[in-house]
């Protein structure tokens, strides 16, 4: 039988797969060498089991294996990514969050999509800015040295999953592919703000992060159930550093946020996103300001740039005011159309 047969066995009698069991199921199932049902079924029964860390770091290791390579300072990088799938439908947090960190001098790589669970996705938001997508490795390490940021579009570097596109689509619900791709970066970064929004993944995406080797992260799970630091209320937040994990909650008014609403940030279209974007980087106080505020504070911080979330967003807030974070969006766009 196949690996991933082996593997779908193992699930349905309740076993949990070992790293390496799920690399090598997951490396044949990326190659092309199981049986549609197989890979479905056991999709199926990963969700309903509930994936374990473990089952989910060697899937990850199978899609970076299978990556078009790709250096950028040696992985001493930031990202700003997370699960999706909150249904908020909020404009795009972690790309503005993003854009401030990079303003702020932290070197972010940003691993992005167009819209799979929202209404756009970091890369339909940047295409309108007029940033050129599919850019090879030159041109990523180009961006990244202009501008403080670059995007890169997960299409172009992981060919294994658009193999199984078709299939996920035929599923048609959230998978293990969902995270394996969320964290998935093949620039390796080393530095991460990772949001989840189902809160019993708080502690697999901790403890895999580990297990790929990254130096600090901060795992978040908002109130209302959203994958991004939350202004509405308490946000659980489990961070990694120095090898080891620590749990804890943070609040809005303790960075001097407003609690607010996150239903006041939904964006419905790409025109309603780069609005609400442009705003809260020209300096339009309210909701979409602070919300951020506190996540790019937090990007800062988990790169080691400040030595606490609070100066993080005091340092977010400076450079909104000072329109470094436009800078960037422009700075990108120019060096993305560059010859290398």
């Amino acid at each position: 039988m196949s690996a991933a047969h082996d593997a779908l066995c193992a699930v349905l009698d309740g076993r949990a797969l070992s790293d390496d069991d799920a690399e090598r199921a997951f490396g044949e199932i990326m190659d092309g060498g199981a049986h549609d049902a197989v890979v479905g079924a056991l999709l199926v029964a990963l969700k309903l089991k509930g994936a374990e860390a473990a089952e989910i770091t060697g899937a990850v290791r199978a899609l970076l294996k299978r990556a078009r390579p790709l250096d950028l300072r040696g992985g001493e990088v930031l990202d700003t990514c997370g699960t999706g799938g909150d249904g908020a439908l909020t404009f795009n947090i972690s790309t503005g969050a993003a854009l401030i960190a990079a303003a702020a001098g932290v070197p972010v790589a940003k691993h992005g999509n167009r819209a799979i669970s929202g209404a756009v996705g970091t890369a339909d938001l940047f295409e309108a800015f007029g940033v050129k997508l599919d850019l090879d490795p030159a041109g990523l390490k180009q961006c990244l040295d202009a501008a403080g940021c670059c995007l890169i579009f997960a299409p172009a570097y992981h060919p294994a999953l658009l193999r199984l596109a078709p299939l996920r689509r035929a599923l048609g619900v959230r998978t293990i592919f969902n995270f394996i791709g969320a964290l998935g970066s093949p620039a390796h970064p080393k530095y991460h703000l990772f949001g989840v929004a189902d809160p019993a993944l708080l502690t697999p995406m901790a403890h895999t992060l580990k297990a790929l080797g990254t130096k600090r992260a901060m795992v978040v799970h908002g109130h209302g159930g959203i994958d991004e630091i939350a202004l509405s209320g308490p946000t659980r937040v489990i961070e990694l550093a120095d090898g080891a994990l620590r749990e804890y909650e943070i609040a809005p008014e303790q960075f001097g946020a407003a609690r607010g609403d996150h239903r006041a940030l939904v964006a419905r279209n790409l025109d309603d996103a780069m609005r609400m974007m442009l705003s809260a980087l020209s300096g339009g106080k309210g909701a979409a300001q602070d919300m951020l505020a506190l996540n790019a504070g937090a990007a800062i911080y988990v790169f080691g740039a400040v030595k606490s979330i609070g100066e993080g967003v005091s340092r977010a807030y400076e450079v909104i005011s000072s329109g470094r974070a436009l800078d960037v969006i422009g700075k990108m766009r120019r060096a993305s159309r560059e010859t290398v």
